[in-house]
């Protein structure tokens, strides 16, 4: 640090030496302590400009172009026509599939779980339009077990949430859901790392766009961490 004096203050502190009198102790000024550094933002998964799938209207997939309607049965996932379409997929792969706003939640269900083998990468457009993606990863058989909490997300008509988890169901209300649910996660791996977390809606028909608002909300911090995320059904099947 340079040290500017006047000239009267100079001459003084020059008699003062020249005096042999003992000025005051100099004390130097303390460190200040280094400013802790936030850790960086996750990168976002890139968005593909040749989805493998598109799902554009209800029970009916895009694939090169082609037209594949839904043709299993209505309480059921298995998609064979899209199946076919698509071919054989395996572990290792990743499949991205486009999905519109307003398409069912069921309709991606059937379609990732069709290419299940594979990785799904899943892009659509958040409320403003602009096009984000999140991935689904296969379950790994072949992965060690590890410790660690899971829960499931279903959506609400009317925008709250409902979480199925090891402590029990809880909601989640308010102005701003899918942030307090993002904050809650975060606290809650600091005791118990997660898993896995299911995203869904109380109906299998509930378009899509709110749900994947909720699962943005968790995977632009990270706020589940390394989490697994899957497709969950509507709490009135998965108790069948």
């Amino acid at each position: 640090m340079k040290l500017v004096v006047s000239a009267s203050v100079g001459m003084a502190l020059a008699s003062l030496v020249g005096c042999g009198s003992a000025g005051p102790p100099l004390v130097s000024e303390p460190t200040p302590p280094p400013i802790a550094q936030a850790p960086p933002a996750p990168t976002p998964l890139p968005v593909s400009p040749q989805p493998d799938v598109e799902l554009r209207d209800p029970q009916v997939a895009i694939v090169h172009g082609q037209s594949v309607p839904f043709d299993g049965i209505e309480e059921g996932l298995v998609w064979p026509a899209l199946a076919k379409a698509v071919g054989p997929r395996h572990a290792g792969e990743v499949v991205t599939i486009q999905v519109a706003r307003g398409v069912p939640v069921e309709d991606l269900a059937r379609a990732a779980w069709t290419v299940r083998q594979a990785d799904v990468r899943v892009q659509s457009a958040d409320a403003t339009g602009v096009l984000h993606a999140v991935e689904l990863r296969a379950r790994r058989d072949d992965a060690a077990p590890v410790s660690g909490c899971h829960l499931a997300v279903f959506l609400r008509a009317d925008g709250s949430l409902r979480i199925a988890a090891p402590g029990g169901p809880r909601d989640v209300g308010g102005d701003s859901p899918a942030a307090s649910l993002a904050r809650s996660l975060a606290d809650q791996r600091a005791s118990c790392p997660i898993k896995y977390v299911a995203f869904g809606a109380e109906s299998d028909r509930a378009p899509w766009g709110p749900v994947f608002d909720v699962m943005l909300a968790v995977d632009r911090d990270k706020s589940a961490g390394n989490a697994r995320y899957v497709l969950g059904q509507a709490m009135h099947l998965s108790l069948k």
